[in-house]
């Protein structure tokens, strides 16, 4: 298995490097370098284009009066997959898969202040129909320190959920993150960048049910969210792809809170075995979800099985990240409760994540390493999971297109396996 494994990432690692790299430069800018411009005269074409194409932007085609712009994208991950069990009963897996298929669509619509974004993931057509719309909301910018969503969006709850899929350090987040995070949900949402971004704020309300559900209660979710950074506007990004000669750093914490339903718990049989179990009612937050830690929670009948109660959630999260020089550390605490309404029954989930890398080649080849530990109830025993992972990146043209690779051991602790997930991994955005 390891050698298909290996043999795997050679032969991609061939057919990407086969590839010429080509950075495409604007017929201006060619000319402003030859000296045949200026640039106020690059600046006088720019203005009159009525389209244009960035890498990692895609096309942008503004109106003629300047008033409406539209950006058009996609974003392709093709990833491939070895799941190598220690178990002898539990058939390991090879495959290869499309993780992300996203189109993107954003710009302004009257004037610059009134932006919108729309993404759609076409992966998600076949298994979860509900969720191929993720982001759609229009944001209005009152002043830098002011700025209302309105519609669908990431909750800003955790430093590594609301950083794009597309910077991540590894193959994907953290399974720590998974099960804490809440999606993408409808709402209202205030921001601010205080002093140039040293200071960020969020504030909002949202439906509750998660993505692209209609809430069936009177109950929704509230989301707050501060973060400082005391060197300078830090964005959200993994790793130093910048090389940044100055030290920047971030320090972050999120809270939310929200009331769900679960469902009475309901007994299947089959030639196995027979089990019961219940889950969260007509919720899409990935909190919830079964690799979320309330989802587990629910299922492993920590609250009512007799019948359906409210359970009032509370989640917390603090975390900090820190870049200098090609190098980054990143870290992130959770803390989740749960409280049934009508059992009384409480959990506490706890769990967090420290990862760091750097570029052994600056701008192009990064190493990289991340601990995580979960435990989704401290009131049961023996339930923790844990991840070692050691992960490389070839960054071909930053972002927009990169190759990565990790390797992954899963710890069970009540079963004491160990299992290995090989993953490598291309991203392309244009």
């Amino acid at each position: 298995m390891k050698k298909q494994v290996a043999l795997t990432m050679v032969v991609l690692s061939a057919v990407i490097a086969a590839n010429q790299e080509v950075q495409a430069k604007d017929l201006g800018d060619i000319l402003k370098e030859k000296g045949v411009i200026s640039e106020a005269d690059l600046k006088e074409v720019a203005k009159n284009k009525s389209s244009d194409y960035k890498q990692g932007k895609g096309f942008t085609f503004t109106s003629a009066d300047e008033k409406f712009q539209l950006q058009l994208g996609t974003a392709l991950q093709v990833q491939y997959e070895l799941d190598d069990y220690e178990n002898p009963a539990t058939q390991d897996v090879s495959l290869f898969k499309l993780r992300r298929v996203k189109t993107l669509l954003g710009g302004y619509a009257f004037t610059k202040d009134l932006t919108y974004n729309i993404s759609y993931n076409w992966t998600n057509l076949a298994s979860s129909p509900n969720k191929a719309i993720e982001t759609a909301n229009v944001k209005y910018r009152l002043m830098d320190e002011a700025q209302i969503m309105v519609g669908q969006e990431k909750v800003q709850f955790a430093r590594q959920w609301i950083t794009s899929f597309a910077s991540q350090q590894f193959v994907d987040g953290s399974f720590v993150r998974n099960a804490f995070h809440m999606g993408w949900d409808a709402g209202v949402n205030l921001h601010g960048d205080i002093m140039k971004g040293i200071i960020k704020y969020d504030a909002g309300i949202f439906s509750g049910a998660g993505q692209n559900l209609t809430n069936k209660t009177n109950d929704n979710a509230y989301n707050f969210r501060l973060s400082v950074d005391p060197l300078g506007n830090m964005k959200y990004g993994e790793g130093d792809l910048e090389n940044s000669a100055k030290p920047q750093f971030s320090v972050g914490s999120s809270y939310y809170m929200n009331t769900v339903k679960t469902l009475k718990a309901t007994t299947y049989t089959d030639t196995a075995a027979t089990t019961t179990y219940a889950s969260v009612d007509n919720n899409n937050s990935s909190f919830a979800g079964s690799t979320g830690w309330l989802g587990m929670a629910v299922k492993n009948k920590a609250f009512s099985t007799t019948a359906v109660e409210d359970v009032k959630v509370e989640s917390f999260e603090a975390d900090l990240a820190f870049k200098w020089l090609g190098a980054s550390l990143q870290s992130e605490y959770f803390w989740g409760h749960g409280e049934g309404q009508v059992s009384n029954k409480k959990v506490i989930a706890v769990g967090a994540y420290v990862q760091a890398g750097y570029f052994v080649i600056p701008q192009r080849l990064e190493v990289a390493m991340r601990y995580a530990w979960l435990d989704p109830n401290r009131y049961a025993k023996n339930d923790m999971l844990s991840e070692a992972q050691g992960g490389v990146n070839y960054f071909f043209s930053g972002h927009n297109m990169k190759l990565q690779a990790d390797v992954t051991n899963r710890h069970t602790y009540k079963s004491q396996e160990d299992d290995w997930i090989y993953r490598a991994q291309m991203q392309i955005l244009f």
